[in-house]
């Protein structure tokens, strides 16, 4: 694989992965989010499967890999909008059940393996720019439906 198809692997595995953890929007700067990025690639097994991907205090392919460039082909399942913050976009035309198999085929990397190094890069980052997806409360108006002698059930 050359570099552009390992970048491209980057950006569809950590955005995939993201949405897979409910991250939405990743707030952080870039200076940190090239560090985080270092700090979690140096200790991922699988790093060694794209050697072009560049994580040096000198260089990272983080910036590169996500946002897009006109030389490098488009990514078929997910990419980054990386205009302000980062946002993670999947394709909604995909079955979800479908997007674990069609990014290993695609990357040559599990979606646990990318969720583990996700998990890894987020984990470098202030809590405040990790954005996930809002927990679900019901409105007082949708427990209308629950007679009052019934305790609700404790949230999970």
């Amino acid at each position: 694989m050359n570099e552009s198809i390992q970048q491209n692997a980057v950006q569809q595995g950590l955005a995939v992965s993201c949405r897979a953890l409910g991250i939405t929007e990743i707030t952080a700067g870039w200076d940190e989010v090239k560090h985080a990025f270092r700090r979690a690639w140096s200790t991922w097994d699988r790093a060694s499967e794209l050697p072009a991907i560049r994580c040096t205090f000198v260089g990272s392919s983080i910036h590169p890999a996500l946002v897009k460039s006109a030389s490098r082909p488009g990514s078929l399942i997910a990419s980054w909008d990386c205009e302000g913050s980062l946002r993670p976009v999947v394709r909604d035309d995909l079955a979800p059940g479908a997007l674990p198999d069609l990014l290993a085929l695609l990357t040559g990397v599990r979606l646990e393996d990318w969720i583990e190094l996700t998990r890894s890069l987020v984990a470098s980052l202030d809590d405040a720019d990790v954005i996930h997806v809002p927990a679900y409360e019901p409105a007082p108006d949708d427990r209308h439906d629950v007679p009052a002698s019934t305790t609700p059930a404790p949230a999970i």
